[in-house]
């Protein structure tokens, strides 16, 4: 499955009045405002509707990115905008919308696919307030009734991938992981980052908890604290289950932009320009399993597919 796409796919189009070429999602995927909702602008009919178009659209979508040769390819989180908000019939009491599911399931297993999901930054299980705490726990109890309605595996192959959160409460996040249902809890990874919580701090929450680590190469660059990228990437990969592809990230910062600010330097550049030579080699022998955080999507994949001379699958 070697390398994915993270939540869209681009297609490329000629804009009529000027000429010029532009990008745009192919996924049609529809979102809901919180002020809208709040200030009752939007039926149950218009959300409910809002979530089985998203499925739909997703139904539609993954044969052919599976046809283009990748394999991998991580859901969006906004498959059910305002989901945490509305009441849950409008999800888990959507029939409609379960048997779609059920088809993306299908989709899934007939094309010999892994679908991974990545939570946003609120979703801080570690937080020392207890609404943001339990707001984390709704999104994640989500994202694994998606998974549970797609009849896929309660394992990290269907990796629900999260952040350690606030820095310094490790023993609190050891504490609720262990703590989630095993619907969340058999599913959850956790993925290093810039400055919160570094792959030693993660290897120390796996130890209590179990939990897989997805090792993000291009945060380790910023926060690697004093491991090297090589002891990195064989700690977080003996983190994994036998039988499961480890699964890690990769961006890089955009070129001309490497002096510049800490900001500057951690967001995600258009196009993958270098790889890491261990993640390089371990995707070679195809050993990982990476998804690619870069701007230009599916481009970007099969040009750092060609340019690296990496199996898509």
């Amino acid at each position: 499955m070697a390398l994915g796409i993270c939540c869209h796919w681009l297609d490329q189009r000629t804009l009529p009045k000027c000429g010029r070429v532009e990008m745009y999602n192919a996924m049609d995927e529809r979102t809901l405002q919180l002020g809208r909702y709040r200030s009752g602008k939007y039926s149950f009919e218009q959300i409910s509707g809002t979530y089985e178009h998203n499925v739909h659209a997703l139904n539609k979508m993954l044969p052919r990115i599976a046809k283009s040769g990748v394999a991998l390819f991580r859901i969006s989180s906004a498959m059910f905008p305002l989901a945490d908000q509305v009441p849950e019939a409008l999800w888990r009491g959507n029939e409609v919308l379960s048997r779609a599911l059920v088809r993306t399931g299908q989709i899934i297993k007939e094309y010999g696919m892994r679908v991974t999901t990545h939570p946003g930054q609120f979703c801080v299980l570690s937080s020392d307030s207890e609404s943001v705490m339990k707001k984390a726990i709704v999104e994640l109890d989500i994202h694994a009734w998606m998974f549970d309605t797609m009849g896929l595996d309660r394992s990290p192959q269907c990796a629900i991938n999260i952040h350690g959160g606030k820095s310094g409460r490790s023993d609190v996040l050891i504490r609720r992981i262990n703590d989630l249902p095993e619907t969340i809890r058999s599913r959850l990874t956790l993925e290093n980052d810039e400055s919160g919580y570094s792959v030693v701090q993660l290897l120390e929450v796996h130890k209590g908890t179990g939990v897989p680590v997805v090792f993000d190469t291009h945060h380790h660059i910023f926060n690697d604290d004093s491991l090297s990228m090589d002891e990195a990437m064989d700690a977080t990969m003996e983190t994994w289950p036998k039988g499961i592809r480890p699964l890690q990230h990769i961006s890089n910062t955009e070129p001309g932009l490497e002096n510049g600010s800490f900001v500057d330097r951690r967001k995600h550049s258009n196009m993958i320009h270098y790889v890491p030579e261990p993640q390089l080699k371990f995707l070679q022998y195809r050993k990982i399993d990476v998804e690619v955080e870069a701007k230009h999507k599916n481009f970007a994949v099969f040009d750092m597919a060609k340019k690296f001379d990496i199996p898509l699958v």
